[in-house]
């Protein structure tokens, strides 16, 4: 049985509802998009990202709600959603809907992930976000990462879909990072993210312009940003960085 969607008000509700700050030591953060009137210029950076596994329609709705009303850049939603939310969503629709493949610790074999990316552009997905395989990094040779995103990245191309590779730095050292960013950047990458998101880890400004520096002018960049001040998002936009993910208020 269809699930019905729930009704919103229009874009000042909206607004009003979803947008707040909060203190931690005396700190605002951002827990998702400020309220402040002054930040709407950061709105076409921001991702709403619902990757949580307690994730439900109601909250989806109301991101796809944000996505619309407020002109966000996008809607990141599980593979299992797609197909749904490319329906809501529409086809021709300037914000991205994009989802991710092998999520979280992309240690699932490479034909598991063509298989998955097959479906998730089957069913509508604007933008993918493949999990790099930290394991086998760790292993001793990492040529198996070499030909996977080789292989994940001819077949998104192949329909015009942009590629966002996803590492997960807060496992990884300097000289790692740095050497992953250059094999996705080589493999074809259209963006590169700096975490899942599914690890419990906090914002580092320094971390995230650091990545961002890493990363070649050619090639887009997103930073996860929850837990970032109003401030912060603001120098990661000044020096280049793409996208934002901010999460939904409510882990």
């Amino acid at each position: 049985m269809a699930v019905p969607r729930p009704q919103r008000g229009g874009k000042a509700e909206i607004f009003q509802q979803l947008v707040f700050s909060e203190q931690t030591n005396g700190r605002p953060i951002w827990s998702s998009i400020c309220l402040s009137t002054a930040v709407n210029h950061l709105f076409p950076y921001i991702e709403r990202t619902l990757l949580h596994p307690g994730v439900t329609i109601n909250q989806q709705y109301e991101a796809l709600d944000e996505v619309t009303q407020l002109g966000l850049a996008g809607l990141t939603v599980a593979p299992f959603w797609v197909k749904k939310f490319r329906r809501e969503l529409g086809d021709n629709h300037p914000a991205v809907l994009s989802t991710v493949i092998g999520y979280p610790f992309g240690y699932q074999r490479t034909e598991a992930k063509q298989a998955e990316l097959e479906w998730a552009l089957r069913d509508g997905a604007g933008e993918l976000e493949v999990v790099l395989n930290t394991s086998a990094l760790f292993s001793p040779t990492s040529v198996w990462l070499k030909i996977e995103l080789a292989k994940l990245v001819a077949l998104a191309h192949a329909q015009e879909t942009f590629f966002t590779v996803i590492l997960e730095s807060s496992l990884l050292d300097q000289d790692q990072t740095k050497a992953m960013i250059k094999l996705a950047t080589d493999a074809g990458a259209d963006f590169i993210k700096d975490k899942t998101g599914a690890l419990p880890t906090h914002f580092s400004l320094d971390a995230a312009l650091a990545f961002r520096r890493y990363v070649a002018k050619s090639v887009g960049v997103k930073i996860v940003a929850d837990g970032a001040t109003e401030a912060e998002l603001e120098q990661l936009i000044a020096v280049g960085v793409d996208r934002l993910s901010i999460s939904p208020l409510t882990p």
